[in-house]
């Protein structure tokens, strides 16, 4: 009986350990349309996400990184978006967009 509680007690501290500890919900704030086959959506978080162009946003995500700001992209693009240009980098294998005046040039590498 002893080794069955020590096997339960280890499954559920293990259980536990691959969860998130926090998640953060963000709601959608802008839809900013469909660019080089990517579909862009800002969110209350500040960030934009990328989904493929055929995707609708989503209305609310969930975040569970706990690094906020210590996560450093490298520009894979860029391109015009009105009177802004949006950045495109590549972020631990995730696209992420930083939108910049569009006189100004794209840091090559930026910290999200």
């Amino acid at each position: 009986m002893k080794r069955f509680k020590i096997l339960s007690l280890a499954a559920a501290v293990l259980g536990a350990s691959s969860t998130p500890l926090m998640a953060m919900t963000y709601f959608l704030q802008a839809d900013l349309g469909v660019h080089n086959n990517q579909h862009l959506c800002r969110y209350s978080n500040g960030k934009v996400y990328s989904f493929n162009s055929t995707q609708l946003c989503e209305l609310s995500i969930e975040d569970s990184s706990l690094s906020s700001g210590n996560s450093t992209g490298f520009k894979i693009g860029e391109y015009q978006d009105g009177m802004t240009k949006v950045c495109v980098y590549n972020v631990m294998g995730q696209k992420q967009a930083l939108r910049i005046g569009s006189i100004e040039l794209c840091p090559l590498s930026y910290n999200f």
